[in-house]
């Protein structure tokens, strides 16, 4: 189980570089009372060989019915912004790179993102993700994606492992 802490931010704990940054990229990042949603920031594992900190930020973009549109971002201590890529399994199971996430969730204990998305809002189809963060290349990794397109109302069921 997994718990979400989104929180509506004041945005000057956001670092103002990537305020810009994510605004540019997502102007729909603030709701109508003018509230910012954020998830972090959190400390990501160092390689052997990593001097600098590393900091993830996971911020919304738009907000659905019963999905969220997020993305990612890795920040070091001098202020470079990384965007956070990850791969996902289309339909055909095949790969692609995407920056923009549904659902995100970081696991600060276990160290991996988490994504969800559903078919519908009763849960019972739709696509989720498990990734796992490598110091050393300072990506996100695919460990196991599931996926369910039949919306047959069964939600109790886990979706079938495609990844």
């Amino acid at each position: 189980l997994i718990s979400l802490s989104v929180f509506a931010v004041d945005p000057s704990f956001i670092p103002e570089n990537l305020l810009k940054r994510h605004i540019a990229l997502c102007p729909q990042f603030r709701d109508r009372n003018g509230q910012f949603y954020s998830q972090g920031p959190y400390a990501l594992p160092k390689s052997s060989d990593l001097a600098q900190i590393k900091t993830l930020y996971i911020l919304d973009c738009e907000l659905y019915a019963y999905n969220v549109h997020n993305r990612a971002y890795i920040l070091d201590d001098s202020g470079e912004i990384t965007d956070v890529y990850v791969n996902e399994v289309d339909t055909e199971g095949g790969l692609s790179m995407t920056a923009d996430l549904m659902g995100a969730i970081y696991d600060d204990h276990s160290k991996t993102l988490h994504t969800l998305q559903l078919g519908r809002g009763i849960g019972d189809c739709g696509a989720s993700a498990l990734y796992s963060f490598d110091p050393e290349t300072e990506k996100f990794v695919l460990m196991e994606a599931r996926m369910k397109n039949n919306c047959d109302g069964d939600n109790e069921s886990p979706w079938p492992v495609v990844y």
